[in-house]
């Protein structure tokens, strides 16, 4: 793959048709139920592989040589990614009777059961359900393929900011969408889906936690855009009182559309109602500020902190209603949405396999025999509420550990970036901050786990990490836009 810039091909259609085609599934995954669905997840997919061969393509006939800086840094995290994919597709595949049959002996106890119940000679797997499997390991790679055309398109600090401005758009559109389905109490897109008068802001999403981290994520992006506008102010020399003027002059002028951007998303996250949503936004957010606007003796961060605090106001009188009325009837225990009964039987079933998992996807399933002290026998536990957990019991401890470490590591990679670039620094501090609000939200609910989220969040650490190095920040004539 090529990872320098172009110059033979810059005005060339190539980059920038698969960069629109890259837009364009960032865009339209949150539509069909956040693509939690079969038909949906299925065109993901597909959408991605095509746009991955018209990349090779791409990089195929440029003349360009391959530039090794970038992608030194990614070697590690891609290389930990891969083994986990090794082993998910391990998980799913029919163990051979090899070695004595030790192979075979790693397989669920479920297929010799099976085929003694049967009479017939079933081949052992570990998971328990292997075309659940098979289709959790091709949304990993289709998320990997994302951050990677992302990584490859946004290493130009203009084409980065034109990705940036659209996953704005992106959030704008969706929280109008969400605030109209839910006052309209009509969601003439998707039927019902949305409009829950009185209740929870949905959007496009099925679940108002995974609307609260999508909206959050794009919030972040916002965020990180004003930030970056108003550097310049907070870098003047003056009062507290004249730089907080010239910080309000510009929100109410110079920057009126994204103020407002930034209002309607705030307002349609705080509608949701989500709890752990808000929150790890919330926290998200102020990292972002204190990564991205660093003064000694935090004498610069006074007049955004705040105005923050005036816009955040702002946000819970107009549509934080409904959530602090959740919050004073519920509080922060996890027990009024049986979250501790969720992660309690987890933890015993993640005991019974610990090291192989049940395989990926198939949570509910391996759930079951473990709610044999469940009153409602009549639900079904699809998630854990908690995704580290799920992978655990799913991957097994070495393979999900592995998994967050893949993440982490690209994570730290962008943490990088903000301490040791001088310009276009908000780019890496968005990866941060990004990776700290699903990370958060993780703990207690499964966003992450939606591929609309998964996809965002993948194209926005594939855009951090493409600026986290100096290699990134190029003139503006190399650019490939």
């Amino acid at each position: 793959m090529v990872l320098h810039s172009m110059p033979a091909s810059a005005s060339s259609p190539g980059p920038r048709l698969v960069f629109a085609g890259l837009i364009a599934v960032v865009a339209l995954a949150p539509l069909p139920l956040g693509s939690n669905r079969p038909l949906p997840a299925a065109l993901l997919l597909a959408a991605t592989g095509v746009l991955l061969i018209a990349w090779a393509a791409v990089a195929l006939f440029s003349r360009q040589g391959p530039r090794v800086d970038p992608l030194r840094a990614l070697a590690l995290p891609a290389l930990v990614y891969i083994l986990v994919l090794a082993w998910v597709f391990f998980q799913a595949l029919p163990l051979p009777p090899v070695l004595g049959g030790l192979l075979q002996s790693w397989g669920d106890p479920l297929w010799r059961e099976t085929s003694e119940a049967l009479g017939a000679d079933l081949a052992p797997h570990i998971s328990i359900n292997p075309s659940a499997t098979l289709e959790g390991g091709f949304r990993l790679i289709a998320y990997a393929g994302l951050f990677w055309l992302a990584f490859q398109l946004t290493r130009d600090p203009q084409r980065a900011a034109q990705a940036r401005n659209v996953i704005i758009a992106i959030g704008s559109a969706y929280s109008l969408y969400g605030l109209f389905a839910l006052f309209g109490g009509e969601a003439w897109l998707l039927g019902t889906i949305g409009a829950r008068p009185g209740q929870s802001l949905t959007s496009s999403f099925v679940n108002r936690n995974s609307y609260a981290t999508f909206a959050g994520l794009t919030l972040l992006a916002a965020l990180s855009l004003f930030l970056e506008r108003i550097r310049h102010l907070l870098a003047l020399g003056g009062s507290l009182k004249r730089k907080t003027a010239l910080v309000i002059e510009h929100i109410v002028f110079q920057s009126r559309l994204l103020t407002t951007a930034i209002l309607t998303i705030a307002l349609a996250l705080f509608l949701t109602t989500s709890r752990g949503g808000i929150f790890a936004s919330l926290f998200a957010l102020g990292a972002l500020i204190l990564l991205q606007l660093p003064r000694r003796g935090g004498k610069g961060r006074q007049p955004i902190g705040l105005v923050a605090l005036v816009v955040l106001g702002i946000a819970v009188v107009a549509g934080g209603g409904n959530f602090l009325d959740r919050l004073e009837r519920q509080g922060l225990s996890l027990e009024t949405d049986l979250r501790s009964t969720l992660f309690s039987t987890t933890i015993e079933a993640i005991k019974t396999t610990p090291l192989k998992g049940t395989g990926l996807g198939t949570y509910q399933d391996a759930i079951e025999p473990y709610r044999a002290n469940d009153p409602n026998v009549f639900a079904l536990w699809e998630k854990a509420h908690n995704t580290y957990l799920e992978n655990a019991l799913e991957l097994g401890l070495p393979a999900a550990l592995a998994l967050n470490v893949a993440i982490l590591l690209v994570a730290r990679l962008t943490y990088h970036g903000v301490r040791e670039r001088r310009r276009h620094k908000s780019f890496p501090a968005l990866g941060v901050a990004a990776t700290l609000l699903v990370g958060l939200h993780a703990l207690v609910d499964f966003s992450l786990q939606i591929p609309a989220v998964a996809v965002l969040y993948a194209f926005m650490m594939g855009l951090a990490a493409a600026q986290s190095s100096r290699a990134g920040a190029r003139p503006a004539s190399q650019s490939e836009a």
